[in-house]
């Protein structure tokens, strides 16, 4: 029933939980800057459920432009500086604008550090667990990352990402990339310091404040893993995550090594089955791998398999999620086969062909740019028509060849926004096939292949 589990699971999200995820999805800067760093300092405040913020973005200006527009919901903005002097700037509660009277040159760098407040409406949950206790989560698919810090908040703007988050000091700080310490603040408080140099979407741009117990292990490559939990829950996840090393170590022989410093695996608010943000997922307390009501690998793999597919290759449009979600899929098959058997991997593409047979509508190809809500490509072309292209390609080339182009994409394209047209390009090299029909049957086309 693993299949039956993930559909429930990732495709139907009731569009109501998600207020950031309408059609607003353009990368409003594109071909005029290039974001390079966010430095985020928040502090959070446990009693109003709010924030103070200062977000620094680096950036490089891609042409000669006297605008900069960045986006940032329903805060409270307090100043804007530009190369360390304060500026105007217009601010409505959606998009931050600033003017110059002269223009940025091309290839100039620059930073522009905002200040604001608030209590963010999505983007940044903040409230109570299950247990009754304080937690503020980040959940920032697809475009919500807005609502709690500036940002051009699209994925085809990847940047690298450091934190300095203020909380009380009974409670622990989880973000992406590398733990740095923590040191004393006045009030009884703490900062953590997070810094991670590999760029990431702001998607995947995370922290998570909680009363957490944490547990470590390692792979054989020595890639450190961490299981922050709720401190009730902590015996059951220990019993869930016990082949969490095995599934990285898989997945570093098949695609390349692993592209971040850490793996956190974080019991968390968010409202997915499962969420990839890069080296830290969240995973929602009320699933499996707290209740311990079934066993829940096959979300773990998935979410494991995204840190190299989605948040380290990430699509440049979200038209092509199939190059996240299909990729993540797929993936988690694989790692299945390995473990269990060609047996059990063909039992899983059947199965994954039967639910999309029963539940397509077969009116929408898997890239496709004709979507109301972004929240309408969670679905089965994205995920399970996705895997089953990527069968259909591994059954025409061959498992050799399928799995040296494999290597090779992600060797070409590691830390990069990627299309699918980058990944036909190197698998017709390795494999010196033609693969237009192919890939236009499978993806440009609604349904299954003759």
């Amino acid at each position: 029933m693993v299949m039956k589990r993930i559909l429930g699971i990732i495709f139907f999200i009731p569009a109501f939980l998600i207020g950031g995820s309408d059609r607003e999805d353009t990368n409003i800067m594109a071909g005029k800057i290039d974001v390079l760093d966010y430095s985020i300092q928040l502090k959070v405040d446990d009693m109003e459920n709010s924030i103070d913020g200062s977000t620094e973005i680096g950036f490089r200006a891609l042409t000669d432009t006297g605008e900069l527009f960045f986006n940032l919901k329903e805060m409270n903005v307090s100043a804007c500086e530009l190369d360390g002097k304060e500026v105007p700037f217009d601010y409505a509660g959606n998009i931050i604008s600033i003017s110059r009277s002269i223009p940025f040159k091309s290839g100039t760098l620059h930073k522009i550090k905002i200040i604001y407040s608030g209590k963010p409406k999505d983007g940044l949950i903040i409230r109570k667990n299950k247990y009754n206790d304080f937690g503020a989560f980040s959940d920032n698919w697809a475009n919500r990352a807005r609502y709690w810090f500036p940002s051009i908040d699209h994925p085809s703007d990847k940047a690298t990402v450091s934190f300095q988050i203020t909380v009380p000091a009974k409670y622990r700080v989880i973000a992406n990339g590398t733990f740095s310490g923590s040191v004393p603040a006045p009030g009884n408080e703490r900062v953590y310091k997070y810094r991670m140099d590999i760029p990431c979407p702001t998607y995947c741009m995370v922290i998570g404040v909680s009363d957490f117990t944490v547990d470590s292990a390692k792979t054989k490559s020595n890639i450190p893993i961490y299981y922050y939990t709720y401190r009730e829950d902590s015996l059951t996840a220990s019993k869930g995550f016990v082949h969490v090393p095995d599934m990285v170590e898989y997945f570093e022989k098949t695609i390349g090594p692993y592209p971040f410093t850490k793996l956190a695996l974080v019991e968390s608010s968010t409202i997915y089955g499962g969420m990839e943000n890069s080296s830290a997922v969240f995973l929602p307390e009320n699933g499996p791998s707290y209740t311990g009501k079934y066993n829940n690998e096959e979300t773990v793999a998935h979410e494991i398999a995204h840190q190299w597919f989605g948040d380290d290759l990430t699509e440049s449009n979200w038209s092509e999620i199939w190059l996240s979600e299909g990729f993540a899929t797929y993936f988690s098959f694989l790692y299945f086969e390995s473990r269990n058997g060609e047996t059990y991997y063909r039992d899983l593409i059947k199965q994954t062909k039967d639910n999309y047979v029963k539940w397509s509508r077969k009116s929408l190809p898997v890239v496709n740019e004709n979507y109301s809500r972004l929240t309408d490509l969670l679905n089965i072309e994205s995920y399970s028509k996705g895997a089953l292209f990527l069968d259909a390609i591994r059954s025409f080339v061959g498992d050799e060849l399928f799995f040296r182009g494999i290597k090779e994409y992600y060797k070409e394209f590691r830390h990069s926004n990627v299309t699918t047209g980058d990944f036909k390009s190197v698998m017709s090299k390795v494999s010196g096939r033609e693969l237009d029909s192919l890939f236009r049957q499978w993806l440009y086309q609604p349904g299954l292949p003759d």
